[in-house]
């Protein structure tokens, strides 16, 4: 086994799945429970904040920890693991200079005069993307960095040509449609005013722009949909109400934010292949995530999935949550599973709660992305404002729900679709999710029948430490090309 250190190592390491990971590992894993299926062969990417401590000093908030790859490839042999911080300009500063930088929650140390007018660092932290061999860590307010898929060697911001410019926001959720190759994102922006920019990647490299949303208020965007023929923004009423005591320095960013439902929620589908965008206005809506987005009823209808949250206390309530982090999750994985039905010819939006259990992170079979899809994939929580310690497979023709429940104090991330090559079916495959064994301090990755994780892990790669929560990831099929 191959260990470097560069980060600062606090201790005890490994009892919260909150704790840093000061390690860069290098090894083939040695302890594997049970059987790896014979067709599971891939590499599964895990990204989240390494480190929640710079200098000694606590980081403010859980969007500001320093990006750090986690690599299981799925061979013959068994499982390899690898991984590795991203060297943003943050991170290499951080080697000689150990002190905490601006961030969402967190403020450089020195008082306003140390943070006036800066905004925050691109840490590199919340998600990746696969596209032409080449594997891009994500954070939605600057651009993304570039890996190498097999080393994790950071080569460098990447602005596709001089295309992004100025902040360069490219969001940590872009879409890949499984027909045509092309992967979709977007970016806020503000000047000359608030907008959001839409772009296309496609499967030959070229990046273009889709086209432009003004907006009446710069808020928080942190997801869209995309259906065969829209880009789909579901703009709930959480927006930059005060910006004042952020720009002098004296608040940080996440401060500014302002849960406003008198706002009501706008939708915006926005058509891939140009034209205006068609606005329609709903009740107050909040969320973070979506699973998927069709269109049905011969084009009249747009369907959109996502997680819905209760807002209860407003954004402050919530805020104070994801600042601290090391207690429990609080609303984080009380959303509620929901669909909207969006009626382009009445303009009216319809709510339905597809299950009431408390979840997050929704995931689906990537090859419906864009077609209505049978199966939703939830992180859950097994006790209302408690810690995501289970996995839900939702089949929505039939109603029924299967779940897996980690033992104890266990805690699971976001669960991944791996599918079986041999099959042709939606949902033949296993999920994938790395879960966090407090008692053990250390971290495995579990793999579940897709259609019943309620049997358990038919295979577990139990690591010798353990890797912080993850935020989201992406799997790569032995021999796929993206």
């Amino acid at each position: 086994m191959s260990v470097s250190s560069n980060v600062e190592r606090p201790a005890p390491v490994g009892e919260s799945p909150w704790d840093s990971q000061p390690d860069e590992h290098d090894y083939r894993v040695g302890e594997i429970s049970g059987h790896l299926p014979e067709r599971l062969r891939g590499v599964l990417y895990r990204i989240g904040p390494g480190r929640l401590e710079v200098g000694g000093h606590p980081l403010g908030h859980i969007f500001d920890g320093d990006g750090m790859v986690s690599r299981f490839a799925i061979d013959a042999d068994g499982v390899h693991f690898r991984n590795r911080y991203v060297r943003t300009a943050s991170y290499r500063r951080s080697q000689d200079n150990p002190v905490p930088t601006r961030g969402f929650g967190t403020q450089r140390l020195g008082g306003p005069l140390a943070n006036v007018l800066r905004f925050p660092e691109n840490m590199s932290n919340t998600n990746v993307l696969i596209h032409r061999g080449a594997l891009y860590t994500l954070w939605e307010g600057g651009p993304p960095h570039r890996l190498d898929l097999t080393t994790l060697h950071t080569e460098g911001p990447e602005r596709f040509g001089g295309a992004l410019k100025r902040l360069g926001a490219f969001s940590a959720h872009p879409k890949r449609d499984p027909r045509t190759g092309e992967v979709f994102n977007f970016g806020l922006d503000f000047f000359p005013r608030p907008m959001i920019r839409c772009y296309r990647l496609t499967r030959g490299g070229r990046f273009d722009t889709v086209g432009t949303i003004p907006i009446p208020k710069l808020g928080f965007v942190h997801d869209f949909a995309l259906t065969a023929k829209h880009l789909v923004f579901v703009l709930g009423p959480l927006v930059v109400a005060n910006p004042i005591p952020v720009a002098l320095g004296l608040r940080p960013f996440g401060e500014a934010l302002s849960y406003r439902p008198q706002l009501g929620t706008t939708i915006v589908l926005l058509p891939r292949d140009g034209g205006p965008p068609t606005r329609l206005q709903t009740d107050p809506l909040f969320h973070f995530h979506v699973t998927n987005a069709y269109e049905a009823d011969q084009g009249e209808q747009t369907i959109v999935e996502l997680v819905a949250h209760q807002p209860d206390g407003g954004w402050s309530g919530w805020n104070r949550h994801l600042r601290e982090y090391r207690g429990d999750a609080g609303p984080a994985f009380g959303g509620t599973l929901t669909r909207l039905v969006i009626n382009g010819r009445t303009g009216r939006v319809s709510h339905e709660t597809l299950d009431d259990v408390g979840c997050e992170f929704p995931q689906l079979d990537p090859s419906r992305a864009t077609r209505a899809h049978r199966f939703t994939y939830l992180a859950t929580a097994s006790e209302p404002g408690g810690n995501p310690n289970s996995i839900t497979t939702i089949d929505h023709h039939t109603g029924a729900t299967d779940r897996y429940v980690a033992d104890g104090d266990d805690t699971v991330c976001e669960p991944l679709f791996a599918p079986d090559p041999d099959a042709d079916d939606e949902g033949r495959g296993w999920l994938l999710s790395v879960e966090h064994q407090p008692a053990q301090r250390r971290s495995r990755l579990i793999v579940l029948a897709a259609d019943r994780p309620g049997a358990g892990p038919v295979a577990a790669a139990n690591l010798e430490h353990h890797i912080p929560m993850t935020f989201h990831g992406a799997y790569l099929p032995a021999g796929t090309t993206l």
